[in-house]
């Protein structure tokens, strides 16, 4: 998503803001394609998903809202509470669902893997025993690995679960999860395996996401650029016009 913001708020060489509906929320065969291969269903490959996993209802997503970095790289500086668009009346409370849902699916652990539970969640793009895998709450990417990054980055969201799985991953599981660079990327439990490298693809996330939890620091650096209000007012008069 954030490629289509920013190149909206080029004032030199910008597209035009209808690129967000005829691009990134586009519904040509491709991106519907696009979208379904991410989770292997049809919900949300349409862009607007609509269903309820856990209760939990998901404007936008593929399938049970894949993986989590969908709610993080798109958001570190672009602060997602002033978003909407068509489909969602906000993209902080949508992805506040999809972090809920990833916990959700965690704690009802559908495939019985070791580990998982209410401090143990965030299924999201990591190392794993299979290597680099998205992982995700979902038949073909839920393999057992548990990420860190997903749920400490997602602290905006779900501050007392993320805190929770910091305090279980750090107290319970620092020997194995912690050294000298930081947090390790990964484990999986079934496998008695614990990811051998740190990855700042992952570490970056929770740093500047607890950050804005805590401060909004990041968020208001990058919101207060006036390219990015004045494309907003534009976004928001094209999304009120239809």
């Amino acid at each position: 998503m954030i490629t289509y913001l920013l190149a909206m708020s080029s004032p030199t060489h910008g597209v035009p803001v209808d690129k967000y509906y005829s691009g990134w929320a586009g519904q040509s065969q491709t991106a519907i394609n696009y979208r379904g291969g991410w989770s292997g269903s049809h919900d949300g490959d349409h862009y607007g998903n609509g269903h309820t996993y856990y209760g939990i209802k998901l404007d936008v997503g593929v399938g049970t809202g894949g993986p989590l970095f969908f709610t993080h790289y798109s958001y570190f500086g672009f602060d997602p509470h002033s978003l909407h668009d068509r489909y969602t009346s906000s993209y902080f409370d949508n992805n506040r669902n999809i972090a809920l849902i990833n916990r959700a699916y965690c704690i009802a652990n559908p495939k019985h893997f070791p580990g998982y539970g209410p401090d143990a969640w965030g299924l999201t793009a990591a190392d794993g025993p299979e290597g680099y895998v998205p992982h995700a709450p979902d038949a073909n990417y839920d393999r057992g690995t548990l990420v860190l990054t997903g749920a400490l980055a997602s602290f905006p969201y779900t501050p007392e679960a993320s805190m929770a799985a910091l305090k279980h991953y750090y107290r319970d599981l620092g020997s194995q999860l912690w050294d000298i660079y930081g947090t390790r990327d990964a484990f999986d439990p079934g496998h008695n395996w614990v990811s051998p490298i740190y990855m700042g693809l992952n570490q970056a996330p929770i740093i500047v996401m607890v950050e804005n939890y805590r401060t909004g620091l990041v968020w208001k650096e990058f919101m207060s650029n006036p390219e990015i209000g004045e494309m907003l007012k534009k976004f928001d008069q094209l999304t009120a016009a239809h």
